[in-house]
């Protein structure tokens, strides 16, 4: 069994390094194929450099969509044997842990997917500076994070079966999602420039791509979250919401929307009196947050 990874990046030239030495550490690859979308920030020179033996660099000018992640993966078709797997990777997306004993399990199992459990990396209220140095670790520069989200990212490979994006978001029978999930860290929100570029790029392609309705805030401060609602990066990660966190009390943030919430709910992460926000009719969650301030 080998493992192969593809990465289809535009201008992420400021974490392309962190994200594969991540990858490299964690990913047990056979080899990873990035794709350059059309980067204009250098992107495209600095993996160049990073080619090796497990690395290669291409060129792939077409309008982004996810489905266009999918296609790099079926041009490298004859790589692969069945039973081979392979992973749908993001180049602002680290591994947090080993992949291979994920996999491992998952072939036990009967899994032919495995999902990530995303902590997503925001700024904070506590922020030093909104600058980003590429030369340091993600980590030491933005500490705040929340596992709100996850998606199906790694898949057994079969010659008979082609995937793609519209395909796996069905939830169709055939893909057998393995219970334990992959934990990635996923710095979309770098330096205030890096992402007012984001927001402007991803409102953009969505004309086309239909991808970014997600993208609401159309400045970067946006996404600014109170170091209150998320946790601090401390080497491990931690699920579930902070301690003392009430739902029935907390203002809208970037890291706290309803689908963010609803990922949380469905993977068990809300506990106690936060796991009734969405049953809770108006009265109840009246009631609740009033308590909330009088105790």
């Amino acid at each position: 069994m080998r493992i192969y990874g593809f990465m289809l990046v535009k201008n992420e030239v400021d974490i392309l390094q962190n994200t594969l030495e991540s990858l490299l550490k964690f990913g047990s690859f056979e080899h990873v194929y990035i794709f350059d979308n059309g980067s204009t920030d250098g992107t495209y020179e600095l993996a160049k450099s990073l080619e090796s033996s497990m690395v290669s660099v291409n060129k792939l000018e077409k309008p982004f969509s996810d489905n266009l992640k999918y296609e790099t993966v079926y041009e490298f078709s004859k790589c692969f044997e069945t039973g081979d797997w392979f992973a749908i990777l993001d180049a602002d997306e680290l591994y947090a842990e080993p992949l291979l004993p994920i996999i491992e399990s998952a072939i036990q199992h009967g899994s032919n997917m495995i999902a990530t459990k995303s902590a997503q990396f925001y700024f904070s209220d506590n922020e030093e500076s909104f600058a980003f140095n590429p030369k340091l670790p993600a980590t030491q520069q933005r500490n705040y994070y929340l596992i709100n989200y996850g998606e199906p990212r790694v898949f057994r490979f079969e010659h008979k079966k082609r995937l793609s994006a519209d395909y796996v978001k069905s939830n169709p029978p055939y893909l057998k999602q393995a219970e334990q999930l992959l934990a990635v860290m996923h710095f979309q929100f770098r330096s205030a420039e890096q992402t007012q570029l984001r927001i402007d790029t991803r409102i953009k392609n969505n004309k086309h791509s239909g991808n970014w309705g997600h993208i609401t805030g159309k400045n970067w401060r946006s996404y600014i979250v109170d170091s209150k609602y998320l946790h601090k990066y401390d080497g491990s990660l931690q699920e579930g919401l902070p301690d003392n966190v009430n739902l029935f009390r907390v203002r809208n943030n970037a890291a706290y929307s309803y689908s963010n919430l609803k990922w949380m709910e469905q993977h068990n992460y809300l506990k106690g009196a936060n796991a009734r926000i969405f049953i809770a009719n108006r009265f109840e969650k009246l009631i609740r947050k009033l308590w909330s301030i009088l105790v």
